[in-house]
């Protein structure tokens, strides 16, 4: 066995010297690197806090809520932030503050203490309006943003203070440690103090990304919406929603099967249309029955089941006259459609006082949705109490009943309202004091008796 001889491996006593003075430069130098490192991370934060602080301006809100407790539970006072919506004092808390309580609100905006009274709240995100009178035009938040937080990005939020901290403004800072995804999706933060919950969300580059919630964050862009929406009920305006009742997307839907879509590699977040209405807003953006609905306005749909149409249609939020495009799969390949969104059909209606009964024509929708098995003749919608369709025999039973579809008068035909007023005329002339009726109520078909001489009608009104 060989021996290895130590002194043939051990460096001269120079060279040695020289090796050991490079290994401390280069510690040094790396020393000096890390140093500089972290100076500029300390630069770019503060930096980024700067900008955090500028971009809330004066926005901010601190709350405070005296809450009233029992006999045996003292008054508690919590406190959170908030954010100001308008310049005439709408304010928005974090929190569901319901119109009457009798919990005591002060609202510091700035070094300014105002009592403040909830107007509108909205349960589904917890938050309320509440509001103030300012004595000078507040500055309000800018909501209407579309930027977003990757996982390990860095954000910042900024909360007020009262005179107890001098009304100094803090920044916090957070991680994104990831996207919770929901009708709402959220970003999870590290962890923050409990004050922060209502306060605006900075990125690093000081654009406005969400609303905090405890340890999560609203995302902006999906709170948007609803946020204006609540504000115009608070200032009793009509949404764009609820001034547009008739505008509809024309499609039924139905949620995918979520082992259907594991087999055949589909988004579990995805609609079925099942059945497009003819000269609905669906149909004419090219749509078809059996199509996939798997984005909207180029955004994947979330959720799955039932929530999965719920999200659909309150992200789509139909009013008249607004542009959509929605990509579906079709035959195993993507197709982009565009679309504008049009008012359902209204049918013509008639109320004929004489005979106690509202009539309509019978439209595509109303097929579907009642089942009804004749296409052709009026529907009943509603009868009069104590009119002749309403007074038969059996006791607590109409002679004729919503939903029943009227297809002919004394012999007349009726297949829609204009031919029911032109059949009712002709009866009204020959001063009948009976009238036959034939109608379907389902699949099958009746005849009824009705006693013209009940009552004392006007002549059919059309609506």
């Amino acid at each position: 066995m060989s021996m290895i001889d130590p002194t043939r491996h051990r460096l001269p006593p120079l060279a040695f010297t020289l090796c050991l003075l490079v290994a401390l430069t280069g510690c040094t130098t790396t020393s000096e690197r890390t140093a500089q490192r972290h100076r500029e991370l300390r630069e770019a934060q503060e930096a980024s806090a700067q900008q955090a602080l500028e971009a809330a301006g004066d926005s901010l809100v601190l709350f405070k809520v005296e809450e009233t407790g029992t006999q045996r539970e003292r008054n508690r006072t919590a406190s959170f932030s908030g954010i100001v919506l308008s310049s005439d004092g709408h304010l928005l808390a974090p929190y569901t503050i319901k119109p009457g309580s009798s919990n005591r609100i002060e609202a510091w905006i700035g070094d300014q203490r105002y009592l403040a009274r909830p107007i509108k709240y909205d349960e589904t995100i917890g938050m309320t309006i509440v509001k103030v009178e300012p004595r000078t035009p507040l500055v309000p938040v800018d909501l209407a943003h579309e930027h977003t937080l990757g996982p390990g990005q860095e954000a910042y939020t900024v909360v007020a203070s009262d005179s107890d901290s001098e009304f100094t403004r803090f920044v916090f800072r957070a991680y994104c440690q990831g996207i919770i995804q929901g009708r709402y999706r959220q970003f999870s933060l590290s962890p923050l103090p409990g004050a922060t919950r209502g306060a605006p969300l900075f990125t690093a580059e000081g654009e406005l990304v969400g609303l905090v919630n405890q340890n999560n964050a609203w995302m902006l862009k999906d709170l948007f919406v609803d946020l204006s929406t609540l504000l115009a009920r608070a200032n009793g305006e009509a949404s764009p929603e609820e001034d547009s009742n008739d505008a509809w997307f024309g499609a039924l839907m139905a949620s995918i099967n979520p082992d259907y879509a594991r087999s055949r590699d589909l988004p579990r977040s995805s609609l079925w249309l099942i059945h497009v209405y003819e000269g609905g807003s669906a149909a004419r953006a090219g749509l078809r029955n059996g199509d996939l609905l798997v984005k909207l306005n180029g955004e994947p749909l979330r959720l799955s089941g039932t929530r999965a149409y719920q999200y659909f249609i309150q992200t789509l939020r139909p009013r008249k006259d607004k542009e959509f495009d929605v990509t579906v799969i079709r035959g195993g390949k993507e197709l982009t459609l565009n679309g504008k969104i049009r008012d359902k059909e209204k049918p013509d209606v008639l109320r004929a006082e004489d005979l106690g009964i509202t009539v309509s024509d019978i439209v595509e929708t109303a097929v579907i949705r009642l089942n009804l098995f004749q296409t052709e003749g009026v529907l009943v919608s509603k009868v009069d109490p104590g009119s002749p369709a309403a007074t038969g025999s059996t006791f607590g039973q109409s002679l004729l009943r919503p939903r029943d579809v009227i297809v002919s008068l004394g012999g007349i035909p009726t297949p829609d309202v204009k031919a029911f007023g032109e059949a009712l005329d002709t009866i009204r002339s020959e001063k009948r004091k009976e009238l036959l009726v034939t109608y379907w109520r389902g699949p099958t078909t009746g005849y009824e008796a009705l006693n013209l001489r009940i009552g004392d009608r006007d002549n059919g009104e059309a609506l």
